[in-house]
């Protein structure tokens, strides 16, 4: 089977690429300068084209990135290098146990799942982490999938291609359904629908504390403080020194 990602990853820093550059900055990037982060070793989890590990390697000069993705197309689209790439799941991944010094998530990718699928990443990224180590990502908040998400539909325009996205709360279901619709001169390129989940902070240092991993703060993003109707959230969890 087929990278089904070819298309969106050859476009995908044109539309995503300077939202998702501030919200690393604001996020990830605030927190490992707050937290000292120098020559660490990090992994990014749902890594994409590796917007993530480009911010990070602007800020932290001699730290090491590995980028994890499902999609070699998204990877290589990036110009993530082999030795770099580590493809697998975010949510069922394993590697070298204690390796790094952080896993990191950015631009609400563990928003992506669900559950138990959230709490299956926790503890694969605690058993990557040392002990002390850090978890830092992060995560779009109830308030954006009820409301600001609640209804929408837009389209953009970026070099010859359409991207067209439409947004619809599922309320039984608590999640919202997100379908994205790439185009061109020769028709359609690509399609996908996905939900996005979210727990609120209680349930998420519930699963944290199953996972082996302790929540050791939660703001929003882009100011030193918490407020539950903030659009985003950054969380940093630690795995115990144990």
């Amino acid at each position: 089977m087929g990278d089904t990602y070819l298309a969106w990853a050859s476009v995908y820093e044109l539309f995503e690429g300077e939202a998702s550059r501030a919200t690393w900055r604001d996020g990830i990037v605030a927190e490992l300068e707050r937290l000292g982060c120098g020559e660490a070793r990090i992994l990014d989890l749902g890594a994409g084209t590796g917007i993530g590990r480009k911010v990070l390697g602007e800020a932290f000069p001699g730290a090491r990135v590995d980028s994890l993705d499902r999609s070699l197309a998204m990877l290589e689209a990036g110009g993530v290098p082999p030795e770099a790439r580590i493809l697998a799941d975010m949510a069922e991944f394993r590697v070298e146990e204690g390796a790094y010094d952080f896993v990191v998530s950015g631009f609400d990718a563990l928003n992506c799942l669900d559950r138990y699928r959230l709490g299956r990443c926790l503890a694969c990224a605690a058993a990557a982490l040392r002990p002390g180590g850090r978890m830092v990502f992060d995560y779009s908040s109830r308030r954006m999938l009820k409301y600001d998400w609640a209804d929408v539909e837009l389209e953009r325009e970026a070099a010859g291609s359409t991207l067209r996205v439409r947004l619809r709360h599922e309320p039984v279901l608590d999640r919202t359904r997100v379908e994205l619709a790439l185009s061109g001169p020769g028709g359609a390129r690509w399609t996908e629908t996905h939900h996005h989940y979210t727990v609120d902070p209680f349930l998420m240092d519930e699963l944290a504390r199953e996972a082996g991993l302790s929540v050791l703060r939660v703001r929003d993003i882009g100011r030193d403080a918490f407020s539950p109707s903030s659009i985003t959230h950054v969380y940093v969890m630690e795995r115990s020194a144990s």
